[in-house]
């Protein structure tokens, strides 16, 4: 088998890179950073002539990429994408039915939406740690990190979409990001925001301007998850920060948490390994659009041997076993209470986090993920 694999400026690339290696897989890497993922004409000439330069079977890449598609389906070649983003991150979705594809999700509930859509190119597979990847450096946060936390706050339109609206579409919005703020591993808006309340909505945005371009469906939904998720957070973290010393990594810059130590960006490879190693608690707060899957976040975390407390998605129980290898929370006052009882119990705390890392190390490798993926 010899692949040509697309890298762009992604995580997972180096797991993906050494699982080929060890299985003795023959690859070259075609580096290329999109400016447009469905309209990039030198992108798609270069794609052409890397194709031209060798024999290969398949072309592989981090994310599904509609450009890449459309090329091997004209050579007849197999495409192969792993997906870690939720949900994915292109306009139009038709380029999925192509029979070139073999798409990986690693959110299975976002699988079974499109094979109810009619797309048989979509499959799940969960995504992996790889801690050889990591290139531990001695990344000198401030002292006593209670919690720390990588990612970010989600500063969505959901303002702005919600503008235009009267008052009672505004509540009923309000409304839906309630319910869906209370619930964990269930994914409430896609059947909420439903077609006839788009176009009502979109009644609305006409009359405030005659401009306005029609809001579609999915732009709604991602900023109400986006919304939801960010108050989340802000909430968890306003509440630990006056309570612990919290620590936030984050290239949002944050004015209004009182109390927390805002930090900025720290780079994926080589400071954030060291960031999850040294704090005494790592939270995960998914994204709500992230119907049943893992996040990377959390692999991340435990190949790090970090102690993780995270909200509860279906897919965690089937690899990692609660209050043995990370802690799962029901809501912010259960992670409150929880982050007060491990960082009153040490010893219990890097139990847990050592079975963590065991666990990922045993089950979740991009070796065994790239066997499933390739077919081998």
């Amino acid at each position: 088998m010899n692949i040509l694999f697309w890298q762009w400026h992604a995580f997972m690339q180096n797991g993906m890179e050494n699982a080929l290696k060890k299985l003795n897989i023959e690859y070259r890497i075609f580096n290329y950073q999109l400016s447009d993922w469905e309209h990039d004409t030198a992108f798609v000439e270069k794609l052409e002539k890397e194709l031209e330069q060798g024999a290969f079977d398949a072309v592989i890449s981090v994310n599904y990429c509609p450009l890449v598609s459309a090329v091997c389906q004209n050579h007849h070649l197999r495409y192969i994408a792993w997906v870690y983003d939720s949900p994915v991150h292109i306009r139009d979705l038709s380029s999925l039915h192509n029979s070139c594809n073999k798409i990986y999700f690693f959110d299975r509930g976002q699988v079974e939406k499109y094979k109810k859509q009619g797309y048989g190119t979509v499959f799940h597979l969960p995504l992996a740690a790889d801690e050889t990847v990591w290139e531990f450096q001695d990344y000198l946060q401030p002292s006593g990190c209670d919690v720390a936390f990588v990612g970010q706050l989600y500063k969505s339109d959901y303002n702005y979409l919600m503008a235009p609206l009267p008052q009672y579409y505004r509540g009923m919005m309000d409304g839906m990001l309630a319910a869906q703020g209370q619930v964990y591993g269930a994914y409430l808006l896609d059947e909420m925001i439903t077609k006839p309340l788009m176009e009502k909505l979109n009644e609305f945005y006409q009359k405030a301007s005659k401009n306005a371009k029609r809001v579609m469906k999915a732009e709604l939904e991602y900023a109400c998850a986006c919304e939801v998720t960010g108050r989340e957070r802000f909430t968890a973290l306003s509440l630990l920060a006056g309570r612990y010393n919290v620590h936030l990594y984050s290239g949002d810059r944050n004015n209004q948490i009182e109390g927390i130590k805002s930090n900025g960006y720290v780079d994926y490879y080589t400071q954030m390994p060291s960031v999850f190693k040294n704090a005494k608690i790592n939270l995960n707060i998914s994204l709500k659009t992230i119907r049943t899957g893992i996040p990377l976040r959390v692999f991340d975390v435990l190949s790090c041997g970090g102690f993780l407390i995270t909200n509860y998605q279906e897919e965690l129980t089937e690899y990692f076993e609660p209050g043995v290898d990370l802690v799962v929370y029901e809501d912010v006052r259960d992670l409150v209470l929880k982050t007060d009882y491990y960082l009153k119990h040490e010893e219990e705390r890097k139990a847990i986090a050592q079975n963590g890392h065991r666990k990922v190390r045993e089950l979740c490798t991009f070796e065994g993920r790239m066997r499933q993926m390739l077919e081998l």
